[in-house]
Order: C-alpha cells, then structure tokens, then sequence
C-alpha cells in the first residue's frame, strides 16, 4: 500500500525504508500546543494526531492520493516533564544531567490515517531507557558535538551517546524515533483488505 509519512524525521524515513516501506514524505507545519499537565502517553498521541490530521487536510482531496495511508508520529523523552529538543548548549546540559545514573522513559505517538475513508488509528509505545552515571566533562564533550541538537532528550542512542546507554526495556526503534512494530500490526488490517480486493 502507499504510505505518507508525515514527518520530516531522517531517522523515521530510515526506519520505514530499513522494513522495505519507500513512502511519499509530506511533513506539515503544526503547532504543537499541548493542555498543561498532559501525560506523556497523551501528548505524543495528541501531537502525532495534529501531524497527521494537518497532512490529510492538505491531501484529502488530491486524486494522485487515493489509496494512501498517512503516518505520522512524534516522540518525546519523559523524565518527570516533557524533554523535548534543547534551545541551546545549557538546556541540553540541563537535560543530560537530569537522565544520567537513572532511568528515563522514550514514548512515541503514532496516528494513521486512511485518506480514502479519514479513519483514524492512535497509539503509542513506551521505552524505559537507564543511563550510566557519565560526568560532567561527558556531558560538556557530548554538547559540543552537533548531534544532540535535533533530538528530544538532547541525545540519539544510535549516535555518539550510546556509549552512556547502560540498557533499555522495550523497543530500540522507539528509542530512535519509530516503533515499526506497532506499525506493522496496526497495518495488517489494511493489508488483508487490499489482499482481499
């Protein structure tokens, strides 16, 4: 089937071509607002479904998209609040202190939508990664690098700050932006149909 990944997410787009999807990328300027007090479950939900809403809106009436399916997705690292990306060298300071010598949880959002039918399915995974206890000086070395400005947490665990990783219970893929197994048993639905057809 064809697939729309609403996302501008290199690592979500490697992750899709890695399990032999090539999907159309058409990520969409969204706000992102949030209710005070959101949960982390609830927020990556709410802000993936805002990704994938705003694509269908803007694709829904395109016949060159009959047929497609939209995902989008986004992901959060939650340690007692939303960690998201850092503004700048002291905030992802702040960051990387607070998640070291403890555990933190990586929870990401996912919505799918039929453009055919504007069915929607929402759901989310959650992955409890534990970090060594690194210094400061790790931290300081870590921050220099361009890596940890583009990441929620203020880390990629496939990068450079893996080596601080001591281990992780759940899904690597999450932890990278993209639980493709999630994916793929909320897809088998939309597989036997057009099986089906």
């Amino acid at each position: 089937m064809h697939i729309i990944l609403a996302s501008a997410s290199p690592r979500r787009l490697e992750i899709l071509n890695k399990h032999g999807i090539d999907p159309i990328v058409l990520p969409q300027d969204t706000d992102e607002h949030l209710p005070d007090n959101i949960g982390m479950n609830a927020a990556v939900e709410e802000l993936a479904s805002q990704k994938a809403r705003s694509c269908y809106e803007a694709v829904k009436d395109d016949p060159q998209y009959d047929g497609h399916l939209i995902i989008g997705a986004d992901t959060i690292v939650w340690k007692d609040e939303i960690m998201g990306k850092p503004i700048d060298a002291e905030d992802a300071f702040r960051m990387l202190d607070k998640i070291r010598g403890t555990f933190h949880y990586v929870v990401t959002g996912i919505c799918l939508i039929d453009i055919n039918s504007g069915a929607e399915t929402v759901l989310n995974d959650v992955t409890t990664v534990h970090c060594i206890n690194y210094s400061d000086e790790d931290i300081r070395n870590y921050i220099s690098q361009t890596e940890p400005y583009d990441k929620a947490g203020s880390y990629a665990i496939q990068g450079y700050f893996g080596r601080y990783i001591d281990h992780i219970d759940g899904d690597y893929e999450n932890v990278v932006g993209l639980p493709f197994y999630r994916i793929e048993e909320a897809l088998k639905p939309y597989m036997q149909h057009l099986c089906a057809i």
